[in-house]
């Protein structure tokens, strides 16, 4: 039988970095080819990874899950009637539907080849832009994954991991979350915690019950002209706390204090992180909940 393991998130969340981390936990004895795919005419992550012990097939000018779908299916069909390899990595493009590429697996000939891992990486620091700009095409690859690997983690604040974990649990209560370093993780690792329905469980710290499903966000960003006092911020936080304008998940970004000053704003499922910076800031703040009061919102703070 011949593992099919897919590498999916959206564009430099770290696909290729993973990759090469997975690998040396592999068996030098296990086959391995890699099928790379890239929306233009050239495939850098190929490239990084000809240096690895695996082949590496490329699919380029076009995205395996629509318009190459058929190339795909075909050398899978081939790996799967020549026996040769005891594992394949799929890492589509970033702007792959995830959905839309498992569906394909129903169409190979071959009943030698069984998806294995599917994983998605999603970037904290970008998720806030990529889930505001595309929506339902960007959530598919976290709602049809097995496992869901955060990356960029040693950047990020607290908020922006709280929050990351909070969306991705909403579109997916079953997959477990990867929070930790990518230097303790290994395929056997990720093999053993899809069986471990236990585990799957525990890892996800139990965000799981605290939320409902939902497919999206509103999504907001105001550049106040006002400069404001601490108090004056401190009092906006509390009705934001109270749902006068909706139901606020993330808030970020800066109020300018005056010439001199400004105040951080970081706030995340109620809690509150500011900090004053003795350095000067236009004031602008990115905003995303549930059913904002948004002509409120752009009142309040003009």
């Amino acid at each position: 039988m011949i593992k099919v393991d897919i590498i999916s998130g959206f564009l430099g969340a770290g696909k290729t970095t993973l990759i090469k981390q997975l690998l040396k936990s592999i068996s030098k004895n296990e086959k391995i080819v890699i099928i790379e795919n890239e929306i233009g005419e050239e495939n850098i992550d190929a490239k990084d990874l000809q240096e690895l012990e695996a082949s590496v097939k490329e699919i380029t000018s076009g995205c395996i899950c629509c318009s190459l779908s058929m190339n795909l299916i075909t050398i899978l069909n081939k790996l799967g009637e020549e026996g040769s390899v005891d594992r394949i990595i799929i890492e589509p493009t970033g702007l792959a539907t995830l959905s839309d590429l498992l569906e394909m697996f129903n169409y190979l000939k071959n009943n030698t080849i069984r998806l294995n891992l599917i994983i998605t990486i999603l970037d904290i620091l970008e998720l806030e832009l990529f889930a505001g700009n595309f929506g339902t095409f960007f959530s598919d690859q976290i709602k049809n994954c097995k496992i869901l690997v955060l990356s960029k983690i040693d950047k990020a604040t607290p908020s922006d991991l709280e929050f990351a974990k909070y969306y991705s649990s909403s579109l997916n209560s079953n997959a477990p979350i990867i929070d930790y370093d990518w230097n303790k993780i290994s395929i056997s690792h990720f093999e053993s915690l899809i069986q471990d329905k236990n585990k799957n469980r525990s890892i996800i710290h139990d965000y799981h019950e605290k939320i409902h499903s939902f497919d999206g966000f509103d999504n907001i960003t105001i550049k106040p002209k006002k400069i404001y006092s601490k108090n004056e911020i401190k009092s906006l936080l509390k009705e934001i706390q109270v749902k006068n304008y909706g139901e606020v998940i993330r808030m970020k970004g800066f109020l300018s204090l005056g010439v001199k000053t400004s105040m951080k704003i970081d706030y995340v499922l109620g809690q509150i992180y500011i900090t004053e910076r003795e350095i000067p800031s236009e004031s602008v703040l990115i905003i995303i909940g549930k059913e904002l009061k948004i002509n409120e919102l752009k009142n309040r703070l003009k």
